[in-house]
């Protein structure tokens, strides 16, 4: 992405000088001085957001934090029309943009990644494209932010999943119930990303199904299209949810020459969810209902 420096035009006042005097030119720097100064004190506001984030998650109260994302919901938000955005910044390695959309109120929540705290008005302006309406064309060119600004990533070495993730469905919201499992059940220490499943075509009758999926590379949790309906209820989710985030607790052991992917102590984990028996009892009841879509 080419960025151009605006230049600046100014006409110096008149002042009255002897015939001779010769007028001094005005102190100027040169674009590339200008580009560093501009690269440090971007740099400098990151370290000091990052330091900042560390005691948020402590407990402290942080106004940097605060500032900055006050500062990107309004930059964001001057792309759109009458709406209501709500920004957190994080230093999440998994997500680096999550949307939470509640069209109803035309009210979007939105997690960052703190790379975009300082992004320019392209950046802004193609998350606020992004934000509302999913555009394609503004996917790509954040894509090639944040490919542009992996470094700021923790964990770098890990190989980057799908940067751009839709938590919220057509009825159930997977943010929230990840959240609300990592804190009740995990004390917030499971690391990982969370998505739907990619739409289908026409309805139909399927064999089997997936329900969910845990990328251990990658740590991203997909759950199927399939239960974001009216009629699964949301306990039901959670279990499947709360199943696929056991994976990052549990190694996958090989026993006999197989690996063993579900083991008596993760079974035994997995009974202790609130739901486990209403949820399994659900399963069997609706299976049909779930395999058609």
């Amino acid at each position: 992405m080419n960025h151009v420096d605006a230049a600046t035009t100014y006409l110096a006042p008149m002042r009255t000088a002897s015939p001779c005097a010769v007028p001094e030119p005005p102190t100027t720097r040169r674009p590339a001085q200008v580009s560093a100064a501009r690269t440090a004190r971007t740099a400098a506001k990151t370290i000091g957001l990052v330091e900042a984030m560390k005691r948020v998650r402590l407990g402290e109260l942080a106004p940097e934090v605060t500032l900055a994302e006050t500062s990107l919901e309004r930059r964001i938000r001057a792309h759109l029309e009458r709406a209501a955005v709500r920004v957190t910044l994080t230093d999440n390695r998994y997500t680096m943009i999550s949307v939470r959309r509640v069209p109803r109120e035309r009210r979007y929540e939105v997690r960052l990644h703190h790379m975009f705290a300082e992004a320019d008005p392209v950046i802004t302006r193609a998350l606020a494209r992004y934000i509302a309406d999913n555009d394609r064309d503004a996917s790509r060119v954040l894509g090639d932010f944040i490919d542009g600004n992996h470094a700021a990533v923790r964990g770098k070495n890990r190989r980057a999943p799908g940067a751009l993730m839709i938590t919220t469905g057509d009825t159930h919201d997977l943010r929230a119930i990840y959240d609300d499992l990592n804190a009740r059940y995990f004390a917030d220490r499971i690391e990982a990303a969370i998505t739907w499943g990619p739409r289908t075509g026409r309805p139909r009758r399927r064999n089997s199904i997936k329900m969910g999926s845990y990328s251990v590379e990658d740590r991203v949790i997909r759950i199927h299209r399939s239960l974001d309906r009216e009629f699964v209820p949301r306990y039901f989710v959670e279990w499947i949810v709360f199943h696929e985030m056991l994976h990052q607790v549990h190694d996958i052991k090989v026993k006999n020459g197989r690996r063993e992917f579900h083991s008596k102590a993760f079974l035994a984990d997995e009974a202790s969810f609130e739901h486990y028996r209403q949820a399994r009892a659900w399963e069997r009841r609706h299976l049909d209902a779930l395999l058609t879509y």
